[in-house]
């Protein structure tokens, strides 16, 4: 049986109505954006390491007894994704409108992770156009971009060999880091709502939720 007769199946079983699928498709998301959001805003939710191609620079200033450069600029990415964060789950929230009945059948399937690759699907594109923007301010205003070129300067004609990042680099990784970090989070509350769908206030969402366990 496919996924869409797999999901009609399912809806049949359940009675809910497609209108009432869809409407706890959307409240059940949200709830799961809600949770991630909190956890986002825990203290250290957010940890920004060094990017892999900069392994090398930062195994030679270990070595040189100079990580202190190196650690200033991983705290200062941390504190530009920090910064960011907030924005994520309420981007995605703005794009629950447009969800349509087919993803909310998805939702039905035995995958674990369905509304977090849907919620990922559905919004990586306002994701992209509204936090690219943002990062680039972070990375600016807080140092970060000023840091990279310290540490450029100081490889020298070695800079690019041992991966010290652009400004563009920079802001590509940053943002990589923070859609990475945000449905990290998004997966933990969706595997939270999975194994216990009566966490949800609503009974609907519960219901949709519950479905792929029958």
């Amino acid at each position: 049986m496919d996924l869409a007769a797999n999901g009609a199946a399912m809806l049949k079983a359940s009675g809910l109505t497609p209108s009432q699928l869809l409407g706890g498709t959307k409240t059940g998301l949200g709830s799961i954006l809600d949770f991630a959001a909190d956890e986002l805003a825990k203290p250290n939710a957010v940890q920004v390491g060094m990017p892999g191609s900069m392994a090398k620079l930062e195994s030679l200033a270990k070595k040189a007894g100079q990580s202190g450069p190196i650690d200033s600029f991983k705290s200062s990415l941390t504190a530009a994704a920090a910064s960011v964060m907030p924005q994520t789950t309420a981007v995605m929230k703005t794009t629950l409108a447009g969800l349509t009945i087919d993803d909310a059948m998805a939702l039905t399937s035995n995958a674990p992770d369905s509304a977090t690759k849907l919620l990922r699907k559905v919004s990586e594109n306002a994701l992209r156009a509204k936090l690219m923007p943002l990062v680039a301010q972070a990375i600016a205003a807080n140092g970060t971009a000023a840091k990279a070129k310290e540490l450029a300067a100081k490889a020298g004609p070695m800079a690019a060999m041992l991966g010290v990042p652009n400004a563009s680099d920079l802001e590509n990784y940053l943002f990589t880091q923070v859609m990475d970090t945000s449905f990290a989070y998004v997966a933990k509350g969706e595997a939270a709502v999975r194994a216990n769908p009566g966490m949800l206030k609503d009974a609907v969402a519960a219901k949709v939720f519950g479905l792929a366990k029958k």
